[in-house]
């Protein structure tokens, strides 16, 4: 009987004493404490057992195992319940079912031999036990349910254009662009990754009005259709990143980005766009490996730009080159470390190679930012919606766009 309390104290002292100074949010620390406290009564209830079982010198000797027994139920009753609702396997399940099992014998057997004689109001004790019970699937439900949960994510993010300016042989426009990236919330987020990139675009005004088909597939691809306007295929003009992959964003830190791209005035552009896409998750729900920030791994050879691999076919064709950053993802506490599978999270900033059927130009491309969380270490296996919302991870974008004479015309201001 010793041995089931004594393993049961190692494991609430392990997760107990990482949770109370490393848990993610408030009140996974809390039960942090609870835990640590809770081992050390199954500590004095293992010596216990060597007295009840022994010359019974101490007279509640017989409570103390009950109430050892009774917390050894209540914590991996907890455990398995939170492994059942995370629908994942670890090596561990094993041992909540194992503890269950040995305390309901333990109990059997204590109730066997009326391990509670001798105990003043022994119905208090056992209700004491009962409410302690309700009280820690309460604080396990507040801290690991409603308190990452409760407070949202308030992140202020936009582009906008600034005031162009001529260069000095007149052969290209110098246009200012500004990201807005600021946390105005009360919850603390980590960057799983941030893309900007700017395209040109040309087009042509048609007095007659583009076709159905044409208008209806922009309405459908773009967001946006315009009956006299048709677009011809994109140029990029720049691309990069407003915020490092793995960065923390506190709240009220500001990652806001300003940067300049040269639009050429003889090409045949008339539309010029920034798009910015911002993907993250909620510290208080999961926290990037911190070497994320420096996993960055290019599908070609920066020496001769030879491909040498492809990504997985849901996030790019075949030859198309990439650089990914990517790191286990750690859950909000120990408790969930121990009772869910281990996820990753990966990034791939992909520039796809032209072919027919792509709206960019021959020999151009059009970046693009694709985040996930996934179960295998090379992030091809991707987990459903459901099993990436628990780390809260949400990705935005938003967009801008211009007409190049608007920016002839503030230029000459």
């Amino acid at each position: 009987m010793a041995l089931g309390l004594l393993a049961s104290a190692s494991v609430l002292f392990y997760v107990g004493s990482a949770d109370a100074f490393n848990a993610l949010a408030y009140g996974g620390r809390v039960m942090g404490v609870a835990f640590v406290t809770a081992a050390l009564v199954e500590a004095v209830a293992t010596l216990a057992v060597c007295d009840y079982w022994g010359k019974r010198v101490l007279r509640y000797s017989g409570a103390a195992v009950l109430v050892g027994v009774g917390i050894v139920t209540v914590t991996n009753l907890m455990f398995l319940f939170t492994q059942i609702q995370g629908r994942s396997y670890t090596p561990f399940l094993w041992l909540w079912i194992t503890l269950v099992l040995w305390a309901a014998w333990a109990f059997w057997l204590l109730t066997r031999q009326k391990a509670w004689q001798g105990v003043p109001h022994p119905k208090g004790v056992a209700l004491s036990v009962v409410v302690s019970g309700v009280v820690g699937i309460a604080s396990l439900a507040y801290s690991q349910m409603y308190v990452p949960y409760s407070a949202p994510v308030r992140i202020s993010f936009g582009v906008s254009f600034g005031d162009p300016t001529a260069s000095a042989d007149g052969a290209s426009l110098h246009v200012p662009a500004h990201i807005e990236f600021r946390n105005m919330g009360s919850v603390r987020i980590y960057v799983v990754g941030t893309m900007w990139k700017v395209n040109g675009w040309p087009t042509k005004f048609t007095e007659k009005g583009v076709s159905e088909d044409t208008w209806k597939s922009d309405a459908l691809g773009y967001n946006r259709a315009l009956k006299h306007v048709d677009y011809f295929y994109s140029r990029m003009l720049g691309t990069g990143k407003f915020a490092g992959p793995g960065d923390r964003l506190d709240p009220g830190v500001d990652l806001s980005q300003d940067f300049v791209v040269d639009v050429p005035l003889r090409t045949g552009l008339g539309r010029v766009e920034i798009d910015a896409t911002a993907s993250f998750i909620r510290a208080d729900r999961g926290k990037l490996g911190n070497s994320y920030g420096d996993s960055v791994a290019p599908s070609w050879d920066l020496a001769s730009g030879k491909h040498l691999v492809d990504a997985p076919s849901r996030v790019a064709r075949s030859g198309d080159d990439f650089y990914r950053y990517h790191s286990k993802i750690y859950h909000s506490s120990e408790m969930l470390n121990l009772t869910h599978a281990v996820d990753y999270a990966t990034t791939w900033w992909v520039f796809p190679k032209w072919q027919e059927g792509v709206d960019f130009a021959e020999g151009d491309t059009d970046p693009d930012l694709v985040p996930s969380i996934s179960r295998d270490p090379e992030g091809v296996e991707l987990l459903s919606d459901s099993e990436q919302e628990p780390y809260g991870m949400t990705t935005h974008s938003r967009w801008a766009e211009r007409s190049l004479d608007e920016l002839l015309k503030a230029a000459k201001k």
